[in-house]
C-alpha cells in the first residue's frame, strides 16, 4: 500500500509540475494577459485613429528608408494599443532589416501570441528561427521595478560600468577602477542612447531614458520629501559631503518607497526630454557625488548640451509596460 501511494504521488508530480511551471512562466510575462484577452474579444477592437496616424507616417518613413524612424512610429503605436497584430509583425521585419534581431524576434513572437491561428504563422516561425541563428548571445536584462499605478517600469539601479562594458565593450567612466557596480559615468546624453538601442537589440525589450514626470514620479517614492527617499541625505544619497571625492557601487543607501535606489546623489541622471523648447539641452535631474545637499534636492532640475560627457552624468533607464 505504501509504494502504491508513492507512486500515485509521482504521478501526479509529473501532471501537474509541468503544467505549473508552464503558467508561472506565462504569468511572468504581462504580455500574456494582453494576448489572451485580445484572442477572446469578439468583436476585435478598433484601432485608434492615434494608432492609425503613427501607421501612416511610419509606412512614409519606410518608403524613405528611414527605417529607425519607422520602427519608433510603431513602437508609439503599440504603446497605444499593445494588441495590434499587424503593429507587431510590421515592427519585427523593420527590426528585422536593421539587425536588431532580438527585438526582432520578440516582436514576432508576440505577433504569434495574439494571431496564433493566422495563416502565415509557419513563415513567421521560420524567420524566428533564421534571425535566432544571427542574433547573438542574449544580454542580460537589468533589474527593473515597477511604479505603483502606473504602465511604466524604472531601474532598481543606475546603470553600472559592468553594464556598460558588456554591451559597449568598453568603459569610459573617470572612476574606472570603482567597482563593476559601481555607476557608469562620463556618459552624454548621446552614448546613452547608443547603448540603449544597442541593448534593446540586444535583449528583445524596449528600453529607453525616462521623462522627467516618470522620473520624479518615481522618486518621491510614494511620499514628498526633500530628497528622494527621505529627508535624511546622508541615508540615501552619496554627496559631496560623504563620497570621499568618488562614485560608490550601487545599492548601498537607502532606497525609496517604491524600492528604487540612489534616486538623489551618486550621478546626475539623463532624461529623455529638452529642458525647454529654445535649446537643445537635455536634463539631468538627481545630483550627484559631489554636489551640495541643495543641489540634490528631488525637484532639482539640471541642464545640460547632449553631447556633454562628466564624471558626475550617468543615467537610469525605464520602459513602458504593455
Amino acid at each position: 500500500m505504501k509504494l502504491l501511494h508513492t507512486l500515485l504521488a509521482i504521478i501526479v508530480i509529473l501532471i501537474f509540475v509541468p503544467a505549473f511551471a508552464a503558467d508561472t512562466a506565462n504569468k511572468s510575462d504581462p504580455f500574456q494577459d494582453v494576448a489572451a484577452q485580445y484572442r477572446a474579444a469578439d468583436p476585435k477592437p478598433q484601432l485608434p485613429e492615434e494608432v492609425r496616424r503613427y501607421r501612416v507616417q511610419a509606412e512614409f518613413m519606410v518608403k524613405q528608408n528611414q527605417f529607425q524612424q519607422a520602427a519608433d512610429l510603431y513602437a508609439k503605436g503599440i504603446g497605444l494599443a499593445p494588441w495590434w497584430p499587424q503593429g507587431h509583425y510590421d515592427r519585427g521585419i523593420i527590426l528585422g532589416e536593421l539587425k536588431q534581431y532580438r527585438a526582432a524576434i520578440q516582436e514576432m513572437q508576440r505577433y504569434v501570441a495574439l494571431v496564433p491561428n493566422a495563416p502565415d504563422v509557419r513563415q513567421v516561425q521560420d524567420q524566428i528561427y533564421q534571425w535566432e541563428s544571427v542574433s547573438g548571445p542574449e544580454l542580460a536584462a537589468p533589474e527593473m521595478i515597477r511604479i505603483p499605478g502606473k504602465n511604466y517600469e524604472m531601474g532598481k539601479y543606475l546603470v553600472t560600468q559592468k553594464e556598460w562594458q558588456e554591451v559597449m565593450g568598453s568603459n569610459p567612466s573617470h572612476f574606472g577602477t570603482c567597482a563593476d557596480t559601481c555607476p557608469v559615468e562620463s556618459v552624454s546624453w548621446n552614448d546613452a542612447q547608443e547603448f540603449i538601442q544597442k541593448l534593446n537589440a540586444g535583449t528583445g525589450n524596449q528600453y529607453r531614458l525616462p521623462t522627467e514626470a516618470e522620473w520624479e514620479y518615481a522618486c518621491y517614492g510614494g511620499s514628498q520629501t526633500e530628497y528622494c527617499g527621505g529627508n535624511d541625505i546622508d541615508a540615501v544619497a552619496w554627496h559631496g559631503g560623504n563620497s570621499n571625492g568618488t562614485t560608490h557601487p550601487v545599492g548601498q543607501k537607502q532606497p525609496n518607497g517604491y524600492g528604487l535606489y540612489d534616486m538623489s546623489g551618486s550621478v546626475w541622471e539623463w532624461m529623455e526630454n529638452k529642458y525647454d523648447n529654445e535649446h537643445d539641452w537635455r536634463v539631468p535631474r538627481g545630483g550627484a557625488w559631489g554636489d551640495r545637499p541643495q543641489n540634490e534636492r528631488a525637484a532639482l532640475r539640471g541642464a545640460s548640451g547632449p553631447a556633454n560627457r562628466s564624471s558626475s552624468l550617468g543615467f537610469r533607464l525605464a520602459r513602458t509596460l504593455p
